[in-house]
């Protein structure tokens, strides 16, 4: 009898402690996650062959009207112009800022249209709850099609307790009307079209939401505009977002104040020599720039670490891509005009 004392007092310690560690090790809602399904828009059925999500990527639909889904596969469809490419489409020149994927559609556009996108939440939110919100987004212009050249406020995320899919085209309704609320947005005029800006904030969750919705919920007397390129047509403002994320966790997702995204400030890109020299300084040692015209054909290739000055006076006028690779981190982009 006393022989078994010890052993069952032995395991009447380690029982509950392997049973705890089990349960840690199961239960999923205790490890840092995005609730957000195919947050970059990476995972597809088909690849986008025609313009106003009739290709989504998977768990996204469109909320309101005719948002578009890019893809690099795009190009990959047997010389088919699906103006749906990545990084040359029908809206813009970007290259994706996490993969191969964004998503794109009008923020601005008279007579409060807008275009929205959404998808069903990984888990419902907590009432009560804090959650901490990131997205990037992108000022499309200079698209080979179409002609979007306001830029406008009010980028954002709003969630919402049912699903809200589009089934028609523009009267077919019902419309996802403006609200004049996002849970985070962005509320001054975005212009950068170069490079991709991160939004991001926090909100305390008033109800179980269910579904992310992305777009402009504010109507035109809300919304502040500007047109980017005074003197050339322009019907609409259209924005790309990608990398959307939503956590509880503080730091899973990434913040406008972080060091999240290295950054790229130090370097400088200037057309000197009356249009025939391309100067780019600051660029980490060991760098490539590498330059594309509108259509996407590659116009040269250099190393520009430190300091670098490649001819371009035989170039025709008009708009380019530089792209620098360091040795490490993400690849950096700049627009730049030639004219002379």
């Amino acid at each position: 009898m006393n022989m078994h004392v010890p052993y069952r007092s032995t395991m009447a310690v380690l029982v509950p402690w392997a049973m705890a560690w089990l349960c840690f090790l199961a239960l999923p809602r205790c490890e840092a996650q995005n609730l957000v399904p195919n947050p970059s828009f990476e995972l597809h059925d088909t690849c986008p062959s025609i313009f106003g999500f009739a290709s989504k990527p998977l768990y996204w639909d469109r909320w309101d009207q005719s948002p578009d889904y890019f893809h690099a596969c795009a190009g990959e469809l047997g010389g088919i112009d699906t103006l749906l490419d990545v990084p040359w489409n029908g809206f813009t020149w970007q290259y994706a800022h996490d993969g191969e994927a964004y998503v794109g559609m009008t923020c601005f556009e008279p007579n409060d249209f807008r275009e929205h996108v959404g998808a069903p939440l990984v888990e419902p939110l907590v009432v009560g709850q804090t959650y901490h919100v990131s997205y990037w987004v992108n000022l499309a212009t200079e698209g080979s099609y179409w002609e979007t050249r306001w830029a406008c406020n009010n980028q954002g995320v709003l969630f919402t307790m049912d699903e809200h899919l589009w089934s028609g085209q523009t009267g077919s309704g019902p419309e996802f009307t403006p609200r004049n609320h996002a849970h985070v947005n962005k509320p001054t005029i975005l212009t950068d079209t170069a490079n991709w800006t991160l939004v991001s904030g926090s909100f305390v969750a008033d109800s179980a939401y269910r579904y992310i919705v992305l777009g402009n919920f504010f109507d035109d007397a809300h919304t502040d505009t500007v047109h980017f390129t005074p003197g050339l047509p322009s019907w609409a403002a259209y924005y790309l977002y990608d990398a959307i994320c939503v956590s509880p966790t503080p730091g899973e997702c990434p913040t406008a104040t972080g060091l999240a995204e290295p950054s790229h400030g130090a370097i400088a890109v200037r057309v000197s020599g009356g249009g025939g020299w391309l100067q780019v300084d600051g660029a980490e040692g060991g760098s490539t720039g590498r330059v594309y015209d509108a259509g996407g054909r590659l116009m040269a290739q250099f190393a520009c670490g430190g300091s670098a000055a490649q001819p371009i006076g035989h170039w025709p006028e008009g708009i380019y891509i530089l792209r620098v690779q360091g040795p490490g981190g993400s690849p950096w982009h700049r627009k730049f005009v030639v004219m002379r």
